[in-house]
């Protein structure tokens, strides 16, 4: 999903949250968490390109799927369980709610949007493909599993 998507994603369901809970910091740690979770492109440009970051490059970098490794350390449903499971631990605070939420909604809309393989965003299973792009989202790159030799 394309960041500005995010961006309204995240200011509506914020927007909903302030109305229904009255509650600043569930409202605002669930914007900040919606939109910023993906800073981890930044850090695989950077892998891959080095410190220079040109911003038609990066972008192409991701729309046009020129990545040959993709890490994106935030996108992982582990994550979700782990935020679950602290928001739980802390009698859902609202900032740790918040940051849930916007976690939640930021990476099923990943999901659904690029109508990926429930795996794809599974941090344990791309670390186990050695984050090999052609692996985790093959249908857009004509990867044939026979051509892993």
């Amino acid at each position: 999903m394309k960041l500005e998507h995010h961006i309204a994603l995240s200011a509506i369901i914020s927007g909903i949250l302030y109305a229904a809970f009255k509650s600043w910091g569930l409202s605002l740690s669930s914007l900040l968490s919606g939109i910023f979770i993906d800073t981890d492109h930044i850090i695989d440009y950077l892998v891959a390109h080095g410190r220079s970051i040109r911003r038609s490059d990066f972008f192409s970098f991701f729309y046009e799927e020129k990545h040959r490794k993709i890490t994106l350390i935030f996108h992982g449903w582990e994550w979700l369980f782990c935020l679950g499971a602290i928001a739980v631990s802390t009698e859902f605070n609202p900032w740790v709610t918040g940051l849930l939420i916007g976690y939640g909604h930021h990476i099923t809309s990943d999901f659904l949007y690029n109508k990926a393989n429930l795996k794809a965003y599974s941090l344990i299973w791309r670390w186990k493909n050695n984050f090999d792009s052609r692996k985790i989202f093959p249908r857009d790159r004509g990867y044939n599993p026979r051509d892993n030799k």
